[in-house]
Order: C-alpha cells, then structure tokens, then sequence
C-alpha cells in the first residue's frame, strides 16, 4: 500500500498519457509553513482559518522582530510566486521539517530570485525555523492527520481510476492534458519530470504550482481542512467506548501523534497484534492512517478520527 501511494509510474494510450510520467504525493511542513504566513497576510481572505490566524499572529507577533524576519514575511506573502528557494520541491512522500529547510541552505547561486547573495540563506533559515516552531510545530500532529488522511484517500482513487481522474479532482481550476497539467487555464507541459500532488490545510481556495526543472509540484486544498479549527461536542469517554470498543477508543485517543505499533502497545498495555488488528479497522473506517517510515510503520488519526475525539481545547 505506502509503495503504491508514494507514486505511481503509469502509461496509457487510453488515458492520453503519451509517455511514462511519475504521479505522486507528499506532504510538507516547510510549505505549510510558508502557506502559514500568506495566510497571516491576508486572513480577511481565509475566514475558515479564523481560529487559527487568531492563535497564530499573537505567537508570531513574539518573535524577536528583526529585518532577516521582516525579509522572510516579505519574501513569502509580497507576491503570488514564492521564490523556489523557499518551497523546494518535496522529494519523498513524507519529508522532516529539518530536512526540507536544511535544503534552502544548499540553494545554488543562480536560484537566488531576489536575494544578492548566498550569505542571506543561513539567517533565513533559522528565522523559517523559528516561524515553523511557533505557528506550525505545536499543531502538526493535527495537521499531519488531515493531510496524510487525503493522500490515502486520493491514493486509493488513483489505484482505482488512474492519475488523470485523481487530477482532475483536485480542484475546479486544475485539468489533465495529456501530457501536460492546467492550472486556470495556464497549461505547464511536464516532459519527463515528475508531478508532486501536495495537500495543504491553508491554501485554499486557490491551488499553487510550482513549476521546477526536475519536479512540477501541485499544491491543492486537502480535503477535511476545514474540520481543523471547529470546536465539535466531544462524546464522553463512556460512550466513545461503546462505539468503537474499549481498546480501540483509547488507540483512537492514543493517535494524537504519529505511532508505531509497540509504542501504542506499550502504552495501552495490550499486545502489539492486539495493535495492529484494531488499527486496520481505523484505516477502514477512515479514522487512521498508517505509513512506513524506514523500517517502522507509524499511524495517526485523521480529522475524521480528530472529530470524533475532539474537544474544546
């Protein structure tokens, strides 16, 4: 299963694909942290998010102020084109925040955009550490959940339907064309590079493509990102129970952050195949997801498994 979600190589004469083409997904903090800020530019623009811009500008406003940070926000939200060197291409499905931003620092010089030189790379990246730490860091478990939960769904899609229907769904102003991807009306030819399938709880209502030599990347509205901020009236714990059955409640409450299968059994004090049989039927149910992480297997809850267990915190 992670193998056939982590990408696709398909070709199909049928389907119009007139070369093989690699389709796959991957979800990103570091570009859920720069589509972070655009939304603290212009919150009026995403009122789904209001909670959240509350919470966030305050921690934001905490920061030390200082030009390298004023040079970060400016960089990210001035205009509608982030500069590359701040958004790489993912090139795994489920890249580290360190990972990602260590990537800025290795930026070549011809990919500067608007910076004069190399020596402004180390100062922004302890401030895009800094801004990720505080508006995105305490809630990417939450987050994570809502993303990896549309990757699984989008991905059984693609098993069953093929990339060019999974693309089309992806937002009304995004259309497969053969061997190429439109995005409102702007047609971007792939050739031979890969199309990264990014999911974000903040870009909506728009999509973003980025538009790289080696990866075109897609960044589309996750579905369920809307359930984030509400404040649903939570079960009691008696009657979660009831519901989903003891042991499978607790590992419902336990899934808060990404898990292996002998820390949720250390924890719930139950057997690892005790574990692992409760946690197929979460995924069946759409209440979980699971992915390989080198040689682990972590699980955490979707934001339909966030709903359920969700209280007014």
């Amino acid at each position: 299963m992670a193998s056939t979600l982590s990408g696709v190589l398909a070709k199909s004469n049928v389907l119009g694909w007139a070369e093989a083409m690699a389709l796959r997904f991957a979800v990103s903090p570091l570009w859920e942290t720069i589509a972070g800020l655009r939304v603290l530019a212009a919150p009026e623009c995403a009122p789904v998010h209001q909670r959240w811009t509350a919470w966030a500008a305050e921690r934001l406003a905490a920061l030390t102020d200082d030009p390298w940070l004023r040079l970060l926000r400016h960089l990210a939200t001035a205009t509608p084109i982030v500069p590359e060197f701040l958004i790489p291409t993912p090139g795994l499905r489920s890249p580290c925040f360190a990972t990602e931003v260590d990537a800025v620092l290795r930026t070549p010089s011809d990919r500067l955009g608007p910076l004069p030189d190399a020596s402004a790379l180390p100062p922004l990246h302890d401030r895009l550490h800094a801004v990720h730490d505080a508006i995105i860091a305490p809630l990417w478990p939450r987050l994570e959940g809502v993303l990896q939960g549309d990757v699984e769904r989008r991905g059984r899609r693609l098993t069953e339907r093929g990339g060019p229907t999974v693309v089309d769904e992806l937002h009304d102003t995004v259309k497969w064309h053969r061997t190429a991807v439109g995005v409102d009306g702007t047609v971007t030819e792939l050739g031979d590079r890969d199309l990264v399938l990014v999911p974000s709880a903040f870009i909506w209502p728009t999509v973003y493509l980025r538009d790289s030599p080696v990866r075109v990347a897609l960044c589309y509205p996750a579905t369920g990102f809307g359930t984030l901020w509400t404040r649903p009236t939570p079960p009691a714990r008696p009657a979660l129970g009831r519901l989903l059955g003891g042991t499978r409640a607790r590992l419902l409450l336990e899934l808060e952050r990404p898990s292996t299968v002998s820390e949720l059994a250390e924890r719930l004090n139950v057997t690892a195949g005790a574990v692992s049989q409760h946690l197929t039927v979460l995924r069946e149910t759409g209440l979980a997801v699971s992915r390989r992480e080198g040689r682990e297997v972590v699980s955490l809850r979707t934001a339909l498994g966030l709903a359920l267990v969700q209280g007014a915190d």
